[in-house]
Formats: C-alpha cells, sequence, structure tokens
C-alpha cells in the first residue's frame, strides 16, 4: 500500500511538472521576462478559498459582478459565454524578448483548451471593446493553444525556455516568473499552502559591486525591536538598513519585493533618499483608514471627512531614526527643492500639507499634526501582538531587514460586523551564504 502511494504522488508531481514544462517549451528561448502558472482554474479555485480573497471575491461579489459583465458582452456579441471562460481552462504563460531589431516582444500563450479556434473568435470579437483603440493584438490557434500578442514576431524565434533557471532555489508551486534587469535577476514562485497563498521572490544581484554593497547594507539587520512599538492599525511597516546612502546609488527594482522602497518617500517633490546621511537606518511607515468613511461610502453616504485635512479619515505617518535637527532637515529640503514652500511652526515644519518634526531621535512625516497623531499612534497596535500578525509571521520566520503588515481583517471584521482574520504579511531577509533577498508575500 505504501509503495501504491508514493508512486501515485510521484505520477501527480510528475504530470505537474510537465505541465509547467509543456508551457516552457513553447515560450521563446530567448526570453528576458516569463511568467507561467499552471491549471488556471483550479488553482483560482484554491486561492480564493484565502480568507481576503473569499471575502472580496464571493462575499462582496466582485468575482460575480465581472462573471456578469463577461456575459452582458457575450451576449451582446451573439457569443457563447462559455466559449471566453474556456481560454482558462488550461495553464498561462507569458513572455517578453527583444527581436533582432532591437524591438520589444511579448506573447501570451493559454492552453491547453477544446476547439481554441472558437475562443479565438470570441477573443477577436470581444477585445477591441476592451482595449485602447491604438491597441492592435494579433490572435492565432493551433490543435490546442491559444497565442495572443506579437504573432509574427514569435513565429521566427527560438523556441524552448530552460524553465529550470527559474526553478533553482525555489520552492515548487503552480506558477513561475522570471525578470531579467540587467543588474539583477528577479525570479518567483507562488502557492497554496493550509488557506494561505504565499508568494516567493529572489533578487539576485549579479554584479560583485552589488553583492558587497548588499552585505554592509543588510548583513545582520532585523525589525524584530521595531515591531514592538505601537502602530496604526491597518497598515504597518518597518525596515533596517544599515547603509542608506548605498539606496541612491542603486536601481530600486533591483531591491525586488522590499516592501518599503524609500524612493517613493517623500516630502513634497524631495526622496527620503535625500537625508540619508542624517538618518541611522531604521524606518517605520504607518497607515490607517476610517472603517467608517468606507461603509458610507459604499452606502453613498458622507462618513467623517471633511474638508479639513485634520478631519479626514485617511492618515499616515513616517519615522524615521534621525541624528540631526530640525534646521537640518528644513535646510535639505530647501535645498533639494528650492521651489518647494517650507512653513515654520515653532519646532514644526508644514510642507504641502505634510507635519514634519522631530521626537526622542525620529524625523516624523505625517498627514496630521504632531498632537493628533501621537494619540492616533498611542491608542494604535503593537504589532508583535496581533494573532494574524503572529499566524502569518510562521510562514515567513523572524529574519527579516523589512517587512510590511496590511491587516485586511480590521477593515473587513468593521465591515461585515463580525470578526474576520485576515492579512497580507510581507517580509524580506538577505541570504547572506548566497547574497540575495528573499521575500515572502503571505495572504490569509
Amino acid at each position: 500500500m505504501k509503495k501504491l502511494t508514493v508512486l501515485v504522488l510521484l505520477v501527480v508531481g510528475a504530470l505537474s511538472l510537465a505541465s509547467v514544462d509543456s508551457m516552457a517549451e513553447r515560450l521563446p528561448v530567448s526570453s528576458q521576462s516569463v511568467l507561467v502558472v499552471e491549471h488556471l482554474n483550479d488553482n483560482y479555485k484554491v486561492s480564493k478559498q484565502t480568507v481576503l480573497f473569499d471575502m472580496v471575491l464571493n462575499q462582496l461579489a466582485i468575482e460575480q459582478l465581472i462573471a456578469q459583465y463577461v456575459e452582458m458582452l457575450a451576449y451582446n456579441n451573439g457569443l457563447d459565454p462559455k466559449d471566453i471562460f474556456r481560454a482558462f481552462d488550461g495553464d498561462f504563460g507569458l513572455a517578453a524578448w527583444v527581436d533582432s531589431e532591437g524591438l520589444d516582444r511579448v506573447i501570451a500563450i493559454l492552453g491547453p483548451i477544446s476547439n481554441p479556434r472558437t475562443v479565438k473568435t470570441a477573443i477577436e470579437k470581444l477585445l477591441p471593446q476592451l482595449l485602447p483603440s491604438d491597441i492592435k493584438l494579433s490572435i492565432a490557434v493551433d490543435q490546442e493553444y491559444l497565442y495572443i500578442g506579437d504573432i509574427e514576431a514569435y513565429s521566427m524565434v527560438g523556441k524552448g525556455y530552460n524553465l529550470s533557471l527559474v526553478k533553482s532555489d525555489l520552492s515548487p508551486g503552480f506558477g513561475y516568473f522570471y525578470v531579467d534587469m540587467g543588474g539583477t535577476i528577479q525570479k518567483g514562485s507562488v502557492w497554496n499552502e493550509e488557506g494561505i497563498l504565499i508568494a516567493e521572490a529572489l533578487s539576485i544581484p549579479l554584479f560583485e559591486e552589488s553583492r558587497e554593497r548588499f552585505h554592509v547594507a543588510l548583513e545582520g539587520a532585523s525589525v524584530d525591536d521595531l515591531e514592538v512599538t505601537r502602530h496604526l492599525p491597518l497598515v504597518s511597516g518597518f525596515a533596517r538598513i544599515d547603509d542608506l546612502s548605498f539606496l541612491s546609488e542603486l536601481e530600486f527594482v533591483g531591491l525586488g519585493l522590499v516592501p518599503l522602497e524609500l524612493e517613493a518617500l517623500r516630502i513634497g517633490n524631495v526622496s527620503f533618499v535625500d537625508f540619508s546621511k542624517d538618518m541611522t537606518g531604521e524606518i517605520m511607515i504607518d497607515a490607517n483608514i476610517s472603517v467608517d468613511d468606507i461603509f458610507s461610502s459604499l452606502m453613498g453616504t458622507q462618513g467623517t471627512a471633511s474638508d479639513d485635512s485634520e478631519s479626514v479619515g485617511y492618515s499616515y505617518v513616517v519615522r524615521a531614526g534621525y541624528k540631526g535637527s530640525i534646521d537640518d532637515a528644513r535646510s535639505m529640503i530647501e535645498k533639494t527643492d528650492p521651489d518647494l514652500q517650507v512653513l515654520v511652526s515653532g519646532d514644526v515644519l508644514i510642507v504641502e500639507g505634510q507635519y514634519i518634526w522631530i521626537q526622542d531621535g525620529w524625523l516624523y512625516v505625517s498627514s496630521k499634526n504632531q498632537i493628533r497623531t501621537n494619540e492616533e499612534l498611542q491608542n494604535g497596535v503593537v504589532v508583535s501582538e496581533l494573532k494574524t500578525y503572529n499566524k502569518l509571521l510562521g510562514f515567513v520566520g523572524s529574519d527579516g531587514f523589512a517587512r510590511l503588515f496590511i491587516d485586511s481583517g480590521y477593515i473587513l471584521t468593521g465591515l461585515m460586523g463580525l470578526e474576520i482574520e485576515s492579512g497580507v504579511l510581507i517580509n524580506s531577509e538577505f541570504i547572506e551564504d548566497m547574497s540575495v533577498i528573499r521575500s515572502l508575500v503571505v495572504i490569509k
């Protein structure tokens, strides 16, 4: 009996790998970016069993609304909706490459599917109604597969992408992606586990100089002490990067799924990276939105929001370890963007509706004034004490230099009127012996 069980598992595993590899055989051998997902329909059904996707797709009826819209389009064009949905019965492949003339090319492949010609006819009628008029896509089929994209260029390129390049060092999954960004390789996989959807991504620097800078900035960095402070209840992010200056010399896409992208943090037009020489490397980002305002918006009534910026339902605060003074911060802002108006109120700067001050060694940038911000943080949460956070943390481990937690259960509980445990956790850690950044996205 045991031998039979092992044999069955081996056969199932072989068939699963064959599905992914079968799609890879059709992708251009010179692809620089690749996405492969097997058994679209089956894995979608499993993935939407996670609490978050079930609430959004089923309980809030988003899936039903999309299906009804597609059915309406189909019937209005004399089509059978089943011919459209059948396109997603098999696997999906997407590839981008550069042709011999230096032009970017893209191909999307769906299959195997039954009667792909009927599916092709349906999609040819519907796509022009869904895409901008300046986008023209060619569609072709063979006996089992549907091809959408640069068909002529695809017909002239060699096929057979080496998927082993993608799978190496990754956890097995039903989907894989690979992107060659020049100085960095990014690749990942996605799978379901115990009602949780998990995605893994590796960011691999190709040059020795980049690897050395990664070691200097990230080796041994941990955010354990930052998760025990008080945060706003919806979104909590924290990072520790020992050498922030290297970020200004690095393409930020090279950091992969690092949940805190410092280039996107700005005071007016001034990036946080411009303050790096006075920053100690610790960063915390929090955001919140009034559940009452969300509910009121859905019901078409007025919530707590008003024209007063101090009363809007949305709030955020960024805290960065800072060894400079408020005058240093003001000088940096005015030097970097002389046209930016900086208002001064005591020890607080006001720039385009943002309040900036220094408190206990932290540079604060907030959507609300100092008193309101401190009140909201004091009434906030200690992330490390949250049940959902700790459950998701069990899938990623305690190591990490950057972490972002979205407590979707906080919003869903307020909307549905019953306690719902749901959340999204993104964790990034530096794997020293491989010189790579490993990020995990865990969704409940």
